[in-house]
């Protein structure tokens, strides 16, 4: 099979379902991870034959996308932030309104500081402040031990430093005291379930996502509480939010004592991340 053979079967196979565009950067996603062969040398060679293995890894690249299996899934990597991450379907994929969230702390340039990414997993939050921060320390929680497995090995790819550690946050054991606290944590209603696309909903964690609609602040109340004892004096939060919640974080942390509350818009122009002091 050449690779202009199987880019045709992939655009049959895939073309009604996905927009042509995507599908294209997806052709050449595959064909670098599971034959290296890049854009350029594509252009030049399109009539480069594939191997057989290689064949069968493309072929089955092209089932699993067929059943709506998000494409980081399939080659088992991401991009945030301009680094390389590995994924599994104990993890999200990671998004670019988190890439926003992670740029607002960058902005402030916190030299020196203590970070703690609560809920981290694949680490993408912790790997790139440790990555593109000076003198970072930063340590990283998350409930499942398979999870932070992952997320040591993107700390390793990515070569920096970070202090992993499995912790629940219905009962942290720690005495630790820390200068900036940043989470992603679930906040999608189950009600909105309906909103959501089928990748997501069949392969990409529920735990990691959603919350129950009788208590849609859950994570931020417990993250907050834990906050208001264990951040330093002039210590900040930072949260990613659901645009329709940011109301309520916002008065969650103006009853725990926190000042100078500030949301923040991403790309789409929702209020996506909320910033406090204590």
């Amino acid at each position: 099979m050449t690779l202009i053979e199987y880019r045709n079967q992939l655009f049959k196979a895939l073309g009604s379902k996905i927009d042509k565009k995507e599908l294209e950067e997806f052709f050449f996603w595959l064909i670098e991870y599971y034959s290296g062969f890049s854009r350029l040398k594509y252009i030049l060679d399109q009539n480069h034959s594939v191997s057989n293995f290689q064949k069968l890894n493309l072929l089955m690249a092209i089932e699993l996308l067929e059943k709506n299996m998000p494409i980081q899934y399939v080659v088992g990597e991401s991009e945030f932030m301009n680094l390389k991450f590995y994924v599994n379907d104990k993890v999200l994929i990671p998004r670019p309104e988190t890439e926003e969230l992670v740029s607002w702390v960058l902005i402030d340039n916190p030299i020196n500081k203590k970070i703690l990414d609560i809920g981290t997993g694949s680490g993408c939050i912790a790997v790139s402040l440790a990555k593109f921060l000076k003198s970072p320390n930063v340590t990283a929680w998350d409930i499942d031990h398979d999870i932070i497995d992952l997320a040591k090995k993107n700390s390793s790819l990515n070569n920096v430093k970070i202090l992993f550690e499995v912790q629940d946050i219905n009962s942290i054991n720690t005495n630790k005291k820390f200068d900036i606290i940043i989470s992603n944590p679930p906040y999608i209603c189950d009600s909105e379930k309906h909103n959501m696309k089928k990748n997501v909903l069949l392969f990409e964690p529920h735990k990691a996502l959603f919350v129950k609609d009788n208590d849609p602040l859950f994570f931020y109340s417990k993250i907050i509480d834990f906050a208001k004892s264990n951040l330093n004096d002039n210590g900040s939060i930072f949260f990613e939010i659901n645009e329709n919640q940011n109301q309520g974080v916002s008065k969650l942390l103006i009853k725990a004592g926190f000042y100078d509350i500030e949301l923040k818009k991403d790309f789409r122009s929702k209020n996506r991340m909320i910033k406090a002091s204590l």
